[in-house]
């Protein structure tokens, strides 16, 4: 019984050295896991980090501020690109235009203008005819003025005569005559004569109208005041019986013709 008695103690003393056995074995093992691989591991992600960032900063960054860049200067070049190109069917409509014009232009002189030379005497010839076949009386006139085209001459003065100035107003491209002239007759009579002159093929254009009544005693009543413009006499009616029997019409014209064409320069 003796002998049994201090198996306790060495029991007690071996589970007291258990404890430190297993945290002697559990340091090393800790220390273990963290060896030179994880270490290199760590520094090469710590530089794969800083390597990121770095790449962020330096590449990505001033590339997206050039994007947008170019970007902003595309949309600006596309904005000129589109106003040049307005601009110029804006230019092409204008020239289009400019032809047209210049060619109803060309298309008028050459169908409707005579030449000066044959224009002026066909003139004259018309006129007369005119007023022998309506039965008037040329009570004035036919007056001829010639009409310079614009710019070929000075701008009229204000101390130039009234007649000069009245004609200086129908000046035109083309060179023309102004022509005045006063007939009297029978009021149909003269009628027809205004309507003959409208449609003949002499181009003409009345600028003023003025109608009077001629009595018996040859006495002068005025009928209409001046009518500025193209048009025909004043419609009213003939006064029947009493001493009117003839109008007065004074009639204020203008004929253009063809422009002379450019002379060649005569070599020396």
């Amino acid at each position: 019984m003796s002998e049994d008695r201090p198996m306790p103690e060495t029991t007690l003393a071996s589970r007291r050295q258990i404890p430190i056995r297993l945290d002697q074995m559990k340091r090393p093992t800790a220390l273990n896991m963290i060896g030179l691989p994880e270490l290199i591991g760590l520094a090469g992600a710590a530089l794969l980090a800083v390597l990121t960032i770095f790449a962020y900063f330096y590449f990505y960054v001033p590339a997206a501020l050039r994007l947008k860049s170019t970007e902003s200067d595309r949309a600006r070049l596309q904005a000129q690109r589109q106003s040049s190109g307005t601009l110029l069917q804006e230019n092409q409509s204008t020239s289009e235009t400019v032809n047209k014009i210049n060619a109803s232009l060309e298309d008028f002189e050459s169908n409707w203008l005579p030449a000066p030379s044959s224009g002026r005497m066909s003139l004259y010839t018309v006129l007369n005819n005119l007023i022998r076949s309506n039965g008037l009386r040329n009570t004035a006139g036919p007056s001829y003025s010639p009409l310079e085209p614009v710019g070929t001459k000075q701008q009229v003065q204000p101390t130039a005569t009234a007649e000069k100035q009245s004609h200086a107003k129908w000046q035109s491209i083309y060179p023309g005559i102004a022509v005045s002239v006063t007939v009297e007759g029978p009021y149909q009579n003269v009628r027809h004569f205004v309507r003959d002159i409208e449609t003949s093929r002499q181009f003409l254009i009345i600028n003023a109208v003025e109608l009077e009544r001629v009595t018996q005693s040859g006495s002068v009543e005025e009928l209409a005041p001046v009518q500025p413009g193209r048009g025909t006499v004043p419609t009213s009616r003939p006064i029947s019986g009493g001493k009117t029997t003839n109008v007065s019409l004074r009639l204020d014209m203008a004929s253009y013709f063809q422009r002379p064409q450019a002379q060649p320069a005569t070599a020396n």
